[in-house]
């Protein structure tokens, strides 16, 4: 029984370190980047949340810690509420990092599945209305995060070999993808895109796109021009 709870104690142990090492990885970038006020400017308008995340992200060291001394103590009650509550923590952890990306994934391959669009890559293009916008995602997060980076350093004309600053995120243009919608597209009660739009997509490389493999968790960036005129094809 005293090994059993040794090994309880230890997974707790390394799961409060591990815990520890992501929350702390997962403030360098920014905090490297631009100091306390970039690290803000990413987590403080979520604060709460951060926290809830930050909380459950820990809680099950708490539960093994628990857990332990239940066994030690040979409480049967205290031991059935820790592993229970063990479980519960865990499987949260696991629904928070994957079912964002999840979900986000599947919207933009339904959009692709519809037939209701040509697609093909350009040489170069030109940005309507400043709809264009970086988009990040980042592994490095409790939670993977995925979301606009934003738009000021994005330029009118777009063309391959291009670097792209935005708010110290650099993105080289190594892939336009063009996107003429032929009809309009709507998924879940939201529109993907109307009739007659051509939207664009830019990337260093083609692995970067968001849903490109859902396997693949790499930091990477891409550009989204919600209106977008395209200048001229890619040569093959």
């Amino acid at each position: 029984m005293s090994m059993l709870v040794r090994a309880v104690k230890v997974l707790a142990w390394m799961w409060l370190f591990a815990a520890c090492a992501v929350i702390l990885i997962a403030s360098a970038p920014p905090w490297y980047q631009g100091g306390f006020a970039a690290l803000w400017e990413l987590v403080g308008p979520h604060l709460v949340i951060n926290c809830v995340l930050i909380g459950l992200t820990l809680a099950p060291a708490l539960f093994l810690a628990t857990l332990a001394r239940g066994i030690h103590e040979k409480h049967r009650g205290k031991i059935l509420r820790s592993a229970a509550a063990l479980l519960v923590s865990v499987t949260a952890v696991t629904l928070i990092v994957l079912v964002p990306v999840k979900l986000a994934k599947n919207e933009t391959q339904q959009a692709r599945q519809t037939g209701k669009a040509r697609e093909y890559e350009a040489q170069s293009i030109r940005v309507k209305d400043q709809s264009a916008t970086l988009y990040q995602y980042n592994a490095h997060f409790i939670r993977p995060s995925l979301g606009p980076v934003g738009t000021v350093g994005i330029p009118e004309s777009i063309q391959i070999g291009d670097a792209i600053t935005v708010n110290g995120h650099t993105l080289h243009a190594q892939h336009i993808l063009v996107k003429e919608i032929l009809s309009d597209i709507n998924y879940d009660g939201h529109a993907l895109g109307k009739a007659g739009e051509t939207q664009c997509v830019i990337v260093e490389s083609l692995k970067n796109l968001p849903d490109a493999d859902e396997s693949d968790t790499r930091d990477r960036l891409w550009i989204v021009v919600e209106k977008c005129v395209p200048i001229a094809a890619a040569t093959q």
